[in-house]
């Protein structure tokens, strides 16, 4: 699972490489919609894709936040130039985000906590400030970007706990999917994108891989996860996927490691440890379950 979602963001960029960014993620949403459908169909019959009005209302909230804008966003993030690994490195603010929210709706967190987030909010001023300062900065508009699709994530993420959803995990993934599809397909023709298929045959290895391995594979190893090892183990996830990313950005894009990229990215995965960690022992509730299953995109 570390290496499969740290891999996601170099997928990504592959793929939009090629083709615009929102009907990219609807091609890839369709196809690992469609799958996991079928493994719902497979498993238990029509009646395991049966929902009622109100799990409905849930799945399209939590499908449109989590994957059409949480990962639509961060694709269309790269396409305006932002690296793949500092991409990555943004998204691990998620559990930063998760606690200021909870914190807005009542929920105390502890005193580490809060020094995590005081501690990750300076690792992502690092980022951005130490590379305009060595003349390498980021581009604005796709870092606005790619912290839009951490809220919406850790929105959605937020709500996933809350809302009436179905029982089989399977098929909230297989809706949420179908539903980030069309919800990618509508913005990517209100963006005024053309359908199309064009890729190279790295471009199609990229969409093979993000609806294989990333969706599906992924997905289903973290599902396992979840009810075979603590959950503190699974949320490492967190704070080794950025790593993975910037590592596979460097070897295969040849994105720079630049000072900024270490030492704010250094900053940055050190508190979500820490955030991790404090959150791991001040709650084990079935809210805190159902928030880790969100916490990274599928």
């Amino acid at each position: 699972m570390w290496v499969l979602w740290g891999s996601v963001y170099l997928a990504i960029r592959l793929v939009v490489e090629e083709v615009d960014p929102f009907q990219a993620m609807a091609q890839r949403f369709l196809l690992a919609g469609t799958i996991l459908s079928i493994v719902v169909l497979v498993r238990r019959g029509w009646r395991g894709l049966k929902v009622t009005r109100l799990q409905l209302v849930g799945l399209v909230v939590t499908g449109v936040l989590l994957l059409g804008l949480g990962n639509g966003f961060q694709a269309l993030a790269q396409v305006e130039g932002l690296p793949s690994g500092v991409a990555a490195l943004i998204v691990a603010s998620v559990p930063a985000w998760a606690v200021i929210l909870r914190a807005c709706t009542g929920d105390r967190p502890s005193s580490a906590t809060v020094v995590g987030v005081a501690v990750g909010f300076s690792g992502l001023v690092l980022l951005v400030a130490l590379g305009r300062g060595m003349g390498g900065a980021l581009p604005v508009v796709g870092v606005v970007l790619c912290l839009g699709s951490s809220i919406a994530w850790t929105i959605g993420a937020w709500l996933q706990g809350r809302l009436s959803l179905p029982d089989d995990i399977f098929a909230i993934a297989a809706y949420q999917q179908l539903i980030a599809a069309l919800c990618s397909a509508s913005l990517a023709v209100a963006s005024g994108e053309h359908l199309s298929t064009d890729y190279t045959a790295r471009g199609w290895f990229g969409l093979a891989y993000l609806v294989v391995a990333c969706s599906i594979v992924g997905f289903l190893a973290f599902a396992w996860l979840l009810t075979h090892v603590p959950l503190s183990l699974t949320a490492t996830h967190a704070y080794v996927n950025p790593v993975v990313a910037v590592l596979l950005g460097w070897l295969v894009l040849g994105e720079p490691i630049t000072v900024a990229v270490s030492v704010g990215g250094a900053v940055v995965v050190a508190a979500v440890v820490v955030i991790v960690t404090a959150e791991n022992r001040a709650t084990s509730s079935p809210t805190a379950v159902d928030d880790a299953v969100a916490e990274h995109p599928v």
